[in-house]
């Protein structure tokens, strides 16, 4: 009896090659759209953090006499209440711990840095004082304390924070009720966190430590698609351009 021998074909080069081609091709579409919506889950997990440090600063004005948490400057120094504690020469402050999230359940570091904020080679670059680099991406709204030749009753904090009068070493609380037009004043900003044009629309220096202000050199980062998060005075938060933070009547609290 004959015996029948099937014999079983394998792809050719030009198959393999196709199948190759073909496969190059799908991901080449793919990719994009996996970077695109990884983008997009990043974005909503900074604003998500903003959200949480915005609410954690309601609460802790709601619980100190209407008044902000401290500036945070590097010029300023540490203090109790601070709204961040960001030094990394002072292990007995972890950022956990900050007033504004010490009593989230959610508290960690993770929650003052973006998540697309991951380069940290100009901050490194730039920490020249002991207190190290500021290694966050948020920072809160701080004019510091109006000269006293261009108000007659004397020096006064301008806010959005608390800070320390440099004429009298007397800690000078800001109330969240001078505040005009919340819905519109930047409260937490998101700085850029290197020079790079991904992020910093001016390549101006990074971010250095949890006072913002606006003016030239503290630009809004641009990481979100051209845009930054912001939440603003009132809790709420939204993507803005960099022109808003340009534009001084959007964060000074008195206008």
């Amino acid at each position: 009896m004959k015996t029948t021998k099937i014999r079983l074909g394998g792809f050719t080069l030009i198959e393999l090659l196709v199948v190759i081609a073909i496969i190059a091709i799908l991901a080449a579409m793919i990719m994009p759209a996996l970077s695109s919506a990884k983008q997009k889950a990043q974005q909503t997990a900074c604003l998500n953090n903003q959200k949480q440090l915005g609410l954690g600063m309601i609460t802790y004005i709601d619980e100190h006499d209407d008044a902000f948490p401290g500036i945070a400057s590097q010029h300023s120094g540490f203090n109790e209440s601070d709204w961040i504690y960001w030094r990394t020469n002072d292990p007995a402050h972890p950022v956990e711990k900050s007033p504004i999230v010490a009593q989230l359940s959610s508290a960690s570091p993770a929650l003052f840095r973006c998540p697309m904020d991951k380069d940290d080679s100009d901050r490194l670059a730039n920490a020249t004082t002991a207190d190290g680099p500021y290694l966050y991406s948020y920072s809160l709204t701080g004019y510091g304390f109006q000269p006293a030749e261009l108000d007659s009753d004397g020096t006064f904090n301008q806010g959005m924070s608390s800070t320390v009068d440099p004429n009298t070493g007397k800690w000078a609380p800001f109330k969240q009720s001078a505040v005009r037009n919340p819905t519109l004043k930047i409260m937490l900003a998101e700085e850029p966190g290197c020079s790079k044009a991904w992020d910093n629309p001016t390549g101006d220096p990074p971010i250095n430590d949890g006072r913002w202000y606006s003016g030239s050199g503290n630009p809004l980062t641009i990481r979100h698609g051209g845009k930054a998060n912001i939440a603003f005075a009132d809790g709420h938060v939204q993507l803005v351009p960099p022109e808003f933070g340009d534009d001084i009547t959007n964060s000074l609290p008195s206008l």
